[in-house]
């Protein structure tokens, strides 16, 4: 009873309020269908838009073509993303890993430039109720045997989190290291949009209506401060929101994610293996924050980098203030957060500046 009526209320606020990025929502838009989340916009324009000079596809093994992106050279680091999301969300820290790194990211089964499974009857056409966890692990474990991947690091965000910790359980000698970015898999509170997104009734009317004002809602739900997230980034979740078939596919994804907020996951986390790190944002308003430390208890030898001013994706939100701390736990050396407490947000020279009278101390400005 409590699900279905947040979730009506929160229908009128997208219908009457300013709850949600309505501004936003309607720049993105690329017409009044898409705003009204009635219409899905056809593959050419998604590709042509958000496609990169080196994006690659390859078939998984029922037909559908997975996009990947494979740059720089030295030891191999594979990128994850997480729910509604895409590998888009990454760009900060590929542009610095893919320096000393051979860096790979994918558009997981259901995501970005990969789109909703196809039929297996007829693969010109798309099946979102395909998509489930075997067929996103089955994807994801072939995509990594196709490409001949060995002593890879594996990074993963939220569900995409998820995802990396079950690979490196079911394949230890196959990974070397592994970052996971608030990862799902435990047991918490449903949020209000996840809920309103898959509750029963209102999965099958998201499932052909999705507002472009719900997708900005659970966007800004991501981000800690809404001032960070950029009206190009807006723009691109919500087009890609809205590839063919992605309505039902987003709701598929969201599903998962709920079952795992609800249940938990019946894998065992104490058995990995592998060097850990994990990262999370204190204003995570999506993951459960507490699970940070929690990971850490399960997970051997695991290491924590907490910051404090992100949200659930802070690689996005503050790619900055984040690689530096992968980069040191890639290579082996002390994590900058953990070694001065200056990489996270919390404390910057800015910061220091700002509470300075800087005319005294340096004279009136030039």
């Amino acid at each position: 009873m409590k699900g279905l009526l947040s979730s009506f209320l929160l229908i009128i606020c997208f219908m009457f309020s300013g709850c949600a990025n309505i501004a936003g929502a309607s720049k993105s838009s690329t017409s009044l269908f898409s705003f009204l989340g009635i219409s899905e916009l056809p593959d050419w324009y998604i590709r042509s838009k958000y496609s990169y000079p080196d994006s690659q596809w390859i078939e998984n093994d029922f037909g559908l073509k997975v996009h990947y992106r494979d740059l720089g050279e030295g030891p191999v680091v594979l990128l994850l993303h997480g729910e509604l999301s895409s590998m888009h969300t990454w760009e900060g820290w590929i542009s610095t890993l893919s320096q000393t790194h051979r860096v790979i990211a994918v558009d997981l089964p259901g995501s970005g430039l990969t789109g909703a499974p196809h039929c297996v009857d007829d693969p010109a056409d798309t099946c979102p109720e395909n998509l489930n966890e075997d067929y996103i692990r089955h994807t994801l474990y072939y995509f990594i045997e196709d490409l001949g991947l060995r002593n890879f690091s594996l990074v993963g965000s939220s569900y995409g989190g998820y995802l990396a910790a079950r690979y490196a359980l079911d394949n230890p000698h196959r990974v070397d290291k592994l970052t996971l970015v608030a990862p799902m898999g435990y047991q918490q509170e449903v949020p209000d949009m996840l809920d309103y997104m898959t509750a029963p009734g209102f999965d099958f009317l998201n499932s052909y209506i999705q507002p472009a004002t719900v997708i900005s809602t659970v966007v800004g739900e991501l981000y800690a401060d809404s001032e960070n997230l950029q009206q190009a980034q807006l723009e691109r979740y919500i087009h890609l929101a809205q590839s063919d078939g992605a309505h039902r596919a987003n709701v598929e994804q969201l599903k998962l994610v709920r079952t795992l907020m609800e249940h938990g996951t019946l894998a065992d986390f104490s058995k990995i293996s592998n060097k850990t790190l994990i990262i999370w944002g204190e204003y995570d308003n999506w993951g459960d924050f507490k699970h940070g430390a929690r990971w850490t208890e399960e997970v051997d030898g695991a290491l924590l980098v907490n910051h404090t001013f992100l949200g659930h994706i802070p690689m996005e939100e503050s790619p900055d203030n984040t690689i530096a701390d992968v980069v040191a736990f890639l290579n082996d050396d002390p994590l900058p957060s953990l070694e001065t407490g200056g990489t996270d947000g919390s404390f910057t020279i800015k910061d220091a500046v700002k509470g300075l009278d800087q005319e005294s101390l340096f004279g009136p400005p030039k």
